[in-house]
Order: structure tokens, then C-alpha cells, then sequence
């Protein structure tokens, strides 16, 4: 180790001097001089932060909720600490920083170590977080003996955090102080700091199901016959639950586990295959702020009135609405029903929105390993809705994509690899263009997927069919025992509710930094088009916009005058009395589809189709 602040800068000009790469062992520590040679090695600026932000998890982990609470702990408890404390993951990316001193906290913002950035050695060089991540040891280092001369006014200290069941690092706490202000007891502190988070992941995951299931014990209430709870990975039910028919067990659970993981808490109601139209509730589970749960209460719908429901929403349609004077500042009167108002409008969004429902049947899929059947019109977000909603059940799950129109034929040729190599982590074989298979190309891919689905640990398969029906006889017929649930993407043109919404998520990710914003006008004109190719021309739109318009807020003006060319889609006569024969028959069987479909002398599957098609919520 140096034996002065100037002899370590000196070793550490000659060390960056060119030809001499080595100075005196007396003078750097191995690991320190190691890490100079990696930094040197990976092309560092060692006069430039080149740190660079890279997001933050949209899902919050495990690891950073535990730190969180721990240094804010520390932050409460010595407010004058005078240093800074922050986790770094497993990766080199700042998740967290707390700060006791404001001198300190406007330089490390300076130097880019915030919550996002990626703080690696190939990055900003010697760190001792980067020393601790790479040796797999709590170091501490001072000023010189940073790679980079605008850290050498810090002094820090790095203690490892290990999970709990297999003892692997997955971050590391740094104590950062000024450099005349180091002290011997920044190492220990970090190692305290350390051991508490990494108690607390021991102790989390049990933390998480015992509140789930304080909030299932207590919610048999007077307004619930079945009820089930989950927190993601377990799904418990009542006694009144497990005497329902099996099908109608699998429906709720699938319910409850896909609200979960869309965050989407709602009243709303719901076919049972046996059971007929019911109603149920589901409230989310908090855990320091932090949703770890659902609890799902339901009961036939003749049964039980859920609280603060209109009638409006309760019975659908113009023809049945109630006759009689309506009081529409009734909700405005009484403070007290505001909460009522919000679920009221939450449950009619679910009603309007066969998308939602249809992202609800993936979720439930992805997360009970269903291989899952995916159809609609090309451009509809089949491939989109999928592999996000993987991402956000498995982050660090593998998906690999096969385009049957030009790779089935190749899947078995001599030398080939097989699709999904056996792994433990969750892995989603996504399927796409099934419709473009030839016979050929339909039977090598069930050779393949024959072996996949009865092996250990199975991928999860996905297929997507670019028609609005399957017909069995084409040769991805095949394949279609590969699969337990079909859901059906509706064509933009049904979704005309969603539409603002989409073009903003795709605006946002197409302007990247730039200010854009859709003006209501546009939204209008949007929503009033046709949309012949779903959402992949609307982003073809908006690709078109953003070109055109460096910022500021998108005008009508703006958009191509194929926007306003096409009408919306209206119904012909023959589609019209079609839809009002099924709203009446729904209603008639108090929203039963089954006695509905009996009641019209049509398959359920060919009322299932038209509802979805003609945008037909439920009613009971």
C-alpha cells in the first residue's frame, strides 16, 4: 500500500505513462494494480466519466427493496453520518444511494453514480465496488488508488451482499466519504450494512406469503362464497371454492394470477364454465408499499349485489338502461362513494376491453407453464403482448423466436441445434407465422416439439397464427395438440378506446429524449381511422411523424393524408341486427353464454368469435 498520498498519484502517472506499465510492488496493492490493468485492458478514459444511464427495472427486486429499507434505516438513524451510502447490483449498476452529507451528494451526482447508471470497471475503471465484485472480498480503497483521477477524491469502502440460499453475490454496499475524511470504520460499516440486507432477504420471502395469507384468512366476509389468494407463485382457496368443478377452479385462479401481475385490481364479472355469470372482487396484497398479492372473492351473480355498482354498468346496453330520471351529480354529492366511483369505472374499462381480457388469459398462461395458442389478424400485437408480458413475469427468462415461414423446414436438418437448450431458467418458444407452414415444414417441427414438451424441464410454447379463425385443415393443424388455450387478439379497428393509448407508448419509444406529444386533435383522427393494418401501421404513422417533427406537440397537419383518407369501420345492417340479437340473448340468460348460444342455434365458439368481434361486453 502507498506510504503517502503523493507516492500513490506518482505510481499512478507512471502506471498510465506510456512503456511502463509495472511500478514498484511496495508502492500498489496487487489487487489495485490488477484492476488498473483490467481498466487499462478494457480502454478506460481515465480523465472522462463515460458512466451511462441504463434504466431502471420496471419491477423492483427483490435485492433493492430489502436495501432500500436498510440504508433509509441507516439515513433516520445518523442523519450527519457524513458519508453516502449505495447499492450496486451484481452488474455494476447503481440501484440505490442514500446520502448524510449535501456537499457529497451534489459531487457523486457530478460523477454520474446515481440510481441507473452502469458504474462497472469496464467503465469508470477501479472502484471498490468493482475490486469486491471481482475478487468476491470487501475491500476498501482511497483517492490514488482509483483508476480515474475524477474519483480520487473519494474514499470508499465495498462489502459484498450473498444470497441467502446459495451464499453467490448479488450486489455489493459502498460507503463513499470524502477522502480527508476516510476512516477505518468505512469497512465495518459497509459489513453491516451488508449482513443486515442480506438478513432481510433471508427473512423476505417468508415475509410475503404470510401476509397473503393473513388477508385470505380474513376475507370470508359476508360478500364472498369463493375465495382464493396468490402471490404469484402459490394459489390458495377456501373449502367453498375446492367443490367447484375443476374448469371453474382453474378460470379464477387464472384470474387471480394474471391481476397480479398486470396490477389491474377491479370489480368485475366473469363466466364459469359450469357456474354461469358470477361476480367477483379482487383486492391487491401491500407489502411496505410493494404489491406482493391478490386475494379474489366471488359468488354467483343472483347472490350477492357487490358495493357502489351502478346500474349503468350492471346491466349494459341502451335498450335495457334504466327509464327513469338519472341524478349524474349523485357520485359528486357524497365524498365517501369516491372509492366506490373509481372501481365503478375500473369495472366498466374491464367490460370494454376484450384486449385486457385476452392479456389476462396470456399472463394466467405464462404463469402456470400453459403452452398457449395466439390468433388475430397480422399487425394486431400478438408477438408484442407476449414476449412483454415474459419479460414481465421472468426478466431474466430466454425467448427464442422461430419464423415458420422460412426456418421450420431447417429445424431437423443434419447438424441442426435443438430450439430450446435444457436450462433451468423459464424459457418461451415463440412460434410465429404458424399459418405460413407447409406440410413439410409442419411435420419437421412436431418432430421437434414432441421431444421439448415431454422433456424435464419443457419451454413454454407459444403460437401465432396471422388469421382470424384456425382452420385444422391447413397444415398447422398438426401442431395444434401442442397447445392447451387459444386466445384471440381483436383487430385494432375494435379497439378504438385503446388506440390514444398505444400511439402514446409507441410515440414515447420511437422519439426516444425528444418532447413529443400527441395533441387531442390527433387522437381523434386516430381513433376515427380505420387501421386495415393494425398497429403496425400505426407505428408506420407515427415513424412517419417523428421524421417530420424534431419536437413540440404533433398537429393534425403533421400526420400522412392516409389518416385521413379511411373511415372508421361501421357495421352493415346484417352485422347490426346480429349484435343486438346477442346483447338481447345475453341478457335474456342473464349474460350465461352458454344458454345464449342455445338460445341463437349457434356454436359457443361462433358466439365467442362474434363477441369479441363486434366489441360486446358482458352482461348479467
Amino acid at each position: 500500500m502507498a506510504s503517502s498520498a503523493v507516492e500513490m498519484e506518482s505510481a499512478r502517472r507512471t502506471f498510465l505513462a506510456a512503456g511502463q506499465r509495472h511500478p514498484q510492488r511496495g508502492l500498489v496493492r496487487p489487487v489495485v494494480l490488477e484492476s488498473w490493468e483490467r481498466s487499462h485492458g478494457h480502454d478506460v478514459d481515465p480523465d472522462r466519466i463515460e458512466a451511462r444511464f441504463l434504466g431502471h427495472h420496471q419491477h423492483v427486486p427483490l435485492l433493492v427493496t430489502c436495501a432500500d429499507g436498510v440504508l433509509d434505516e441507516f439515513v433516520t438513524a445518523d442523519p450527519g453520518a457524513g458519508c453516502s451510502v449505495a447499492l450496486l447490483d451484481a452488474a455494476g449498476v447503481v440501484r440505490a444511494r442514500r446520502d448524510c452529507d449535501g456537499a457529497l451528494a451534489g459531487l457523486l451526482d457530478g460523477l454520474h453514480l446515481v440510481p441507473g447508471y452502469g458504474y462497472a470497471e469496464r467503465t469508470v475503471g477501479t472502484t471498490a465496488a468493482s475490486i469486491a465484485l471481482h475478487e468476491q472480498a470487501d475491500v476498501a480503497i482511497d483517492g490514488a488508488e482509483h483508476y480515474h483521477s475524477q474519483l480520487m477524491c473519494l474514499a470508499e469502502a465495498a462489502a459484498l451482499v450473498r444470497r441467502p440460499d446459495s451464499g453467490e453475490p448479488c450486489g455489493v454496499v459502498v460507503v463513499i466519504c470524502h477522502a480527508g475524511d476516510r476512516s477505518p470504520l468505512q469497512l465495518p460499516l459497509a459489513r453491516m450494512l451488508a449482513r443486515r440486507v442480506t438478513e432481510r432477504l433471508a427473512g423476505e420471502p417468508q415475509r410475503r406469503p404470510r401476509a397473503v395469507l393473513d388477508q385470505f384468512t380474513g376475507a370470508d366476509g359476508p360478500y364472498g362464497e369463493w375465495v382464493l389468494a396468490t402471490d404469484g407463485d402459490v394459489v390458495l382457496t377456501n373449502a367453498a371454492t375446492r367443490q367447484l368443478e375443476v374448469a371453474d377452479q382453474r378460470v379464477l385462479s387464472d384470474l387471480v394470477l394474471a391481476d397480479l401481475v398486470l396490477g389491474d385490481v377491479s370489480t368485475e364479472h366473469v363466466d364459469l364454465p359450469s357456474a354461469g355469470c358470477v361476480e367477483v372482487s379482487v383486492e391487491a396484497v401491500h407489502l411496505d408499499g410493494e404489491l406482493v398479492g391478490c386475494v379474489l372473492t366471488g359468488a354467483p351473480a343472483g347472490r350477492r349485489r357487490l358495493p357502489g355498482q351502478p346500474e349503468s354498468v350492471r346491466r349494459q346496453g341502451s335498450h335495457v338502461a334504466p327509464t327513469t330520471r338519472r341524478d349524474f351529480a349523485e357520485d359528486l354529492r357524497a365524498a365517501s362513494r369516491r372509492e366506490h366511483t373509481e372501481a365503478s369505472i375500473q369495472a366498466n374499462r374491464e367490460l370494454l376491453s376484450p384486449y385486457l381480457r385476452a392479456q389476462q388469459e396470456v399472463v394466467a398462461s405464462i404463469r402456470q407453464g400453459r403452452n398457449h395458442l395466439l390468433i388475430g389478424e397480422p399487425g394486431v400485437g400478438k408477438r408484442t403482448l407476449l414476449v412483454g408480458r415474459f419479460r414481465d413475469a421472468y426478466p431474466a427468462g430466454r425467448v427464442v423466436t422461430v419464423d415458420c415461414g422460412s426456418d421450420a423446414e431447417e429445424l431437423s436438418a443434419p447438424g441442426r441445434t435443438p430450439l430450446v437448450a435444457p436450462e433451468r431458467r423459464p424459457h418461451l418458444l415463440l412460434l410465429h407465422g404458424m399459418n405460413m407452414l407447409s406440410p413439410v415444414g409442419a411435420r419437421r417441427l412436431d418432430e421437434v416439439l414432441r421431444p421439448l414438451v415431454a422433456s424435464s424441464t419443457p419451454p413454454l410454447v407459444v403460437g401465432c397464427i396471422d388469421t382470424p379463425a384456425v382452420d385444422a385443415t391447413r397444415p398447422y393443424g398438426l401442431l395444434l395438440r401442442h397447445f392447451h388455450q387459444m386466445t384471440r387478439i381483436p383487430a385494432l379497428r375494435y379497439r378504438a378506446d385503446e388506440v390514444g393509448e398505444i400511439a402514446l407508448a409507441i410515440l414515447r419509444r420511437l422519439s426516444g429524449r425528444r418532447s413529443l406529444r400527441l395533441s387531442l386533435q390527433v387522437i381523434r383522427v386516430l381513433e376515427g381511422y380505420a387501421w386495415p393494418g393494425n398497429i403496425s401501421e400505426l407505428e408506420d404513422v407515427l415513424r412517419y411523424v417523428v421524421a417530420r417533427k424534431p419536437l413540440g406537440e404533433v398537429q393534425a397537419p403533421d400526420l400522412p393524408q392516409l389518416c385521413f383518407q379511411g373511415r372508421a369501420r361501421r357495421m352493415s345492417m346484417l352485422e347490426s341486427a346480429q349484435c343486438d340479437a346477442i346483447i338481447q340473448a345475453l341478457y335474456e340468460s342473464n349474460g350465461n353464454r352458454y344458454k345464449a348460444a342455445a338460445m341463437l342455434g349457434i356454436a359457443r365458439s361462433s358466439l365467442y368469435r362474434k363477441i369479441d368481434a363486434f366489441g360486446i361486453s358482458y352482461i348479467a
